[in-house]
């Protein structure tokens, strides 16, 4: 049997809180419960693709790949900084309702 790499890992374990997320927010009605939810299925998403490019970043580097090694670090900053502002939202939807006026969307 193959063993499971690190990145083989985080991929099956965050895919699985992703699916099981989705199906769990699709089928339930609107809540402060399932806004947390959403944030840490959309941080766990983030998790997932910024292994996917640090990995491919890894690649890169060990096969002296200068334009491999620029586009995805570039990615990895740009998935670093999303998981930052979803782990932000995640965390400032755990503090409770808040006080809502009128928005656009209204």
């Amino acid at each position: 049997m193959a063993e499971l790499t690190v990145y083989q890992l985080i991929w099956i374990v965050t895919g699985s809180i992703v699916g099981a997320g989705w199906l769990i927010c699709s089928f339930s009605d609107p809540s402060p419960r399932r806004a947390i939810l959403e944030w840490f299925c959309a941080s766990a998403m983030y998790v997932g693709l910024l292994s996917l490019f640090v990995m491919l970043l890894q690649r890169a580097r060990e096969s002296d790949n200068t334009f491999a090694l620029v586009a995805f670090g570039f990615l990895c900053v740009m998935f670093g900084g999303g998981l930052l502002v979803s782990l932000w939202h995640t965390i400032s939807s755990m503090g409770g309702p808040k006080q809502t006026g009128p928005t656009l969307t209204n």
